[in-house]
Parts: structure tokens; C-alpha cells; sequence
């Protein structure tokens, strides 16, 4: 498994938790960060892993390139981008303030959102969320144990 990002210690403490073997399974995540760099590579990554079927998991930065991947691949919209990165089709928008905290049961730390209706293939799951924040040892994300799991059948 590879995990991209800025913020991947606390999804590794929890994948740790829920699977002590996660590493040996096929997948990428792509979790949240504060300073996107090499997005065009990212995005290339989430291309390749649509096609050759590897399960993805995109949290928070790793859901909005998503949400560009598809614009540009699935829906034909070449320009797709986000506000963030410059000109263009702009998916991913600014949101007017910083959504910060619990909201609707999930903890959010996001300057962004995706505006434009998605679709995920069987083995993808994106959230705008951190599950791993709220996930412990005594009780797992239930996004992250499915991904988990999903991962495991693959190997």
C-alpha cells in the first residue's frame, strides 16, 4: 500500500490498528495537506489506479483530485482544476470560510469542496472528511476497516 500526502501519520497509527498487515496490501491513499505539490503527478496516480481496478482511498486533498481526475477522464472536461491551483474549470471551489471540526458526525480541516456531482468505481472511496482522526483501537473508522478490508480481498 502507498500512502501519499502531507498527513499520513495518523492514518498509518490508525490503519495500524485496524490491520497490522495494511502494507502488504495493493492500494494507494492519498490523504490531506496543507501545500499540494506534484498534483498533476498525483492526479496521474489516481488515473492508473482508476484503470488497473487498485483500490483508492482519497481523504480531504486525495477526494478533490479525485473529483478533478473524473471531470477531466469520465466526464470530458480537460481544463478540470481547483481553485487552488490556478486557470481553468474550477471542480474544487474556495470555500467562503474554513470548515473546521465536527460536522454532521466527521471531522473536517478544509479551505475547499467539490461542486460538481461525482461517481466512484467499486474500488475507489473518497471522503471530504478525516476518518482517521476519529478512528481508535477500540473503535475503528468504519470507512477506513471497509477500505481496509476491500484492499485485503485484492491481494
Amino acid at each position: 500500500m502507498k500512502l501519499l500526502g502531507e498527513f499520513t501519520t495518523s492514518v498509518r497509527r490508525a490503519f495500524d490498528e485496524i490491520d497490522p498487515n495494511w502494507e502488504s496490501y495493493e492500494g494507494l491513499v492519498i490523504c490531506g495537506t496543507h501545500a499540494p505539490k506534484n498534483v498533476e503527478a498525483l492526479i496521474s496516480r489516481i488515473t492508473e489506479a482508476r484503470e488497473n481496478k487498485t483500490p483508492f482511498l482519497g481523504i480531504c486533498h486525495g477526494h478533490q483530485l479525485y473529483a478533478i481526475e473524473y471531470a477531466r477522464n469520465i466526464r470530458g472536461i480537460k481544463d478540470a482544476t481547483s481553485e487552488e491551483f490556478g486557470q481553468g474549470t474550477f471542480v474544487v471551489k474556495k470555500r467562503p470560510e474554513l470548515k473546521i471540526g465536527l460536522h454532521g458526525g466527521e471531522t473536517f480541516w478544509s479551505n475547499y469542496e467539490v461542486v460538481i456531482d461525482i461517481e466512484w468505481p467499486d474500488h475507489f472511496t473518497t471522503t471530504p472528511s478525516h476518518p482517521e482522526y476519529q478512528s481508535s483501537i477500540d473503535r475503528p473508522h468504519p470507512l477506513l476497516v471497509q477500505f481496509l478490508s476491500y484492499a485485503k480481498s485484492k491481494n
